[in-house]
């Protein structure tokens, strides 16, 4: 498969089935960058899914070889909102940045119980935790490079990338950058890109 020319059918079709139909233009889709001569060094992902606990290289270009969308380029980048990851209410907004398309997944972390136990005649609380973890979706992305915003409209929190949104992104200054997301409903949350992903999009875009 050649991966330095051509998206994969497969990965095109998935990503613009599911985005807005007035996004869904020929300018929109972007070629993989030149990246052959690194690729056999890059971490290597077997999945473009996103769950609150997965375990990847983060702000790294990566190879990523998914079942089903096939083989492409990637930065994944994290960000904790609302203080420690576990806290009640404390939010996590996971992202995955590819050539053609920007994924999205927003977490809730709610869930906190004490219990007590009994020994020696005397009862002594004991701190139980139970962890749950919703999602929520999001309609609408903003990013804002330098003092230009970006609006993006998708589904199911996947977005496209086109061609003005990648070249900003790949000359974007190396300071942590600002995005709003919009979640259905209406609520939004602001977050950062790390400039470590910043730096890293420089090898994806």
């Amino acid at each position: 498969m050649n991966l330095v020319r051509t998206i994969p059918a497969l990965l095109l079709g998935a990503s613009l089935v599911a985005l807005s139909p007035q996004l869904c233009t020929a300018s929109t889709v972007q070629k993989i960058p030149n990246l052959a001569q690194a690729s056999t060094n890059l971490p290597l992902i077997k999945s473009a899914g996103l769950s609150p606990d997965m375990n990847v290289p983060w702000s790294k270009p990566v190879r990523i070889l998914d079942p089903f969308e096939g083989e492409f380029f990637g930065v994944f980048d994290r960000n904790y909102l609302g203080g420690y990851l576990y806290r009640n209410g404390s939010k996590q907004v996971i992202s995955l940045w590819t050539p053609s398309s920007v994924r999205l997944l927003v977490t809730v972390n709610y869930g906190q119980a004490e219990s007590s136990f009994y020994t020696a005649g005397y009862l002594y609380p004991r701190p139980d935790y139970l962890r749950f973890v919703t999602t929520q979706k999001v309609d609408k992305l903003l990013v804002k490079v330098r003092e230009k915003v970006f609006q993006l409209d998708g589904s199911t929190g996947t977005f496209v990338v086109n061609q003005e949104l990648a070249t900003a992104l790949k000359n974007a200054p190396d300071e942590n950058l600002d995005i709003r997301l919009v979640l259905e409903g209406g609520q939004t949350v602001d977050s950062e890109i790390g400039k470590g992903t910043v730096k890293a999009w420089r090898s994806i875009y």
